[in-house]
């Protein structure tokens, strides 16, 4: 029962203040939270490496352990009552540039939570903070890891021949854009984004004949189309979307020799620090994991 109790935040929603405000929703923190939330990384194993790391993200007020309850009335309320947004652990935001964890959602009605489970959640929205800080040395540091993953799904999804450095340079560039802009541009910009693909991966370097790879890329376009503008409806047709689904999977495993069991993948069509958050979640002592952490600062 210590052990366990070792391997667990505790933490209950008083003596909160207003922290920050987001799109009209107010998120309330406290010193005494952020310091639970510090300790809790240097207690776990997937964690105290990093410890260092994320005290200075905490202390600086760019990852921030909050409630959106105001109290323990209004926690008690959220937590019997049924929302979609009960399944946000937390978030990145671009416009702010800083990491939201959900203190509400990870943790119980009793107060508490999974250490493990609370590192690989800011873990993962530690890297989309990474890209969104410096793209430009994100992609400098992750760039071999983005080479071995896009290979390994184009020459999957659109059953390539051969993929070349300068491809998948040109694709890293191409996909830098939505990194940068949000998924707002990326919506108006799909029509490109097809003549892009099929400008890269078309003709006679796929085994595919025309009308097959055709097929392939509407696909793909329609896909990143409803993930955009209906998550929701996307996972309700997942199996109209089963050959893209299954490449974006099957690619970590070649890429880094290990099953992703943490997301479904889709976002990695349009970010490229996804592909970092899945890593992290996969294997949070990579040395490359610590370089992205410092970046984000």
């Amino acid at each position: 029962m210590t052990d366990k109790k070792l391997q667990e935040l505790f933490s209950t929603p008083t003596g909160l203040t207003p922290e920050l405000t987001i799109e009209g929703t107010t998120f309330y923190s406290s010193k005494k939270l952020k310091d639970s939330f510090i300790v809790a990384f240097g207690k776990s194993s997937k964690g105290k490496h990093i410890y260092p790391e994320i005290s200075k993200l905490v202390q600086s007020n760019i990852v921030i352990p909050c409630y959106k309850s105001k109290n323990l009335l209004s926690f008690i309320k959220h937590k019997l009552t049924q929302s979609p947004d009960k399944y946000i652990l937390a978030f990145y935001n671009l416009k702010v540039r800083k990491v939201v964890v959900l203190i509400d959602n990870n943790i119980s009605l009793f107060g508490t939570s999974s250490n493990n489970e609370l590192i690989s959640t800011t873990l993962h929205e530690c890297m989309h903070l990474a890209a969104g800080r410096d793209l430009q040395k994100f992609i400098q540091i992750f760039k071999p890891y983005l080479h071995a993953y896009y290979s390994a799904f184009f020459k999957k999804y659109f059953s390539l021949n051969e993929i070349s450095s300068k491809q998948l340079d040109e694709v890293i560039k191409f996909l830098s854009k939505y990194e940068k802009h949000g998924y707002g541009y990326a919506n108006k910009d799909l029509t490109n984004y097809f003549k892009f693909l099929y400008s890269t991966f078309g003709g006679s370097n796929s085994k595919l004949d025309e009308r097959d790879f055709q097929v392939r890329l509407t696909n793909y376009i329609v896909a990143v189309k409803l993930f955009i503008v209906s998550v929701q409806t996307l996972f309700k047709n997942q199996s109209k979307f089963v050959m893209l689904f299954t490449a974006l999977n099957e690619a970590y495993q070649e890429a880094f020799g290990k099953r992703n069991k943490y997301t479904t993948p889709i976002q990695e069509t349009l970010s490229l620090s996804e592909v970092a958050c899945v890593l992290a979640e996969m294997k949070s002592k990579d040395p490359t994991i610590k370089k992205l952490l410092k970046i984000a600062s």
